[in-house]
C-alpha cells in the first residue's frame, strides 16, 4: 500500500518540478526579449535625439534617463526591503511541525487519544490567537 502511495507522491513531485522548470524557462525567455526590446528602444530614442540635438546631447539624455530609471528601481527595492512582512499562518506552521509526531503516535493504540487531544490543543491555540489579536488570516 505504501509503495503505491510513494510512487504517486514521486510522480506528483516530478510533474510539479517539470512544470515549474517550464514556467521559469518561459519567464527567463520573456525577460531576455524584454531586455532586447529595451535596447532597441534606447537606440531609437538615441537616433531621434541625435537628429534634433546632436550626438553628445542625445547620449547625455539617454544616460540621464537610465540613471533616473536605476534610482527609481533602487528606491523601490529599499521600500520593499523595509516593508514589514505579513505573519505566517499559525495553522500551516503547526501542521508542518506536528506531522512527524502525529504519524508516529497514530501507529500506537493510545496514539488516537493523544492525537485527538493534541488537535484540540492546536485548534484552541489558533482560535485563541485569532480572538486576542483581533485579525483573521483572510482579512490581511
Amino acid at each position: 500500500m505504501f509503495g503505491g502511495l510513494g510512487s504517486f507522491i514521486a510522480s506528483e513531485i516530478s510533474g510539479t518540478v517539470r512544470r515549474n522548470a517550464t514556467v521559469i524557462g518561459l519567464f527567463a525567455f520573456a525577460a531576455l526579449l524584454l531586455l532586447c526590446a529595451g535596447g532597441y528602444a534606447l537606440d531609437a530614442a538615441h537616433t531621434l535625439l541625435t537628429e534634433r540635438y546632436g550626438a553628445v546631447a542625445a547620449s547625455l539624455w539617454v544616460a540621464g534617463g537610465l540613471v533616473l530609471a536605476a534610482l527609481v528601481a533602487f528606491c523601490v527595492g529599499l521600500f520593499v526591503r523595509n516593508r514589514p512582512r505579513q505573519p505566517r499562518p499559525v495553522a500551516a506552521t503547526a501542521a508542518l511541525a506536528a506531522a512527524p509526531l502525529a504519524a508516529r503516535m497514530l501507529s500506537s493504540r493510545t496514539g488516537w487519544r493523544v492525537a485527538a487531544l493534541a488537535g484540540i490543543g492546536v485548534l484552541g491555540t489558533i482560535l485563541g490567537r485569532q480572538l486576542f489579536t483581533g485579525t483573521d488570516e483572510g482579512e490581511a
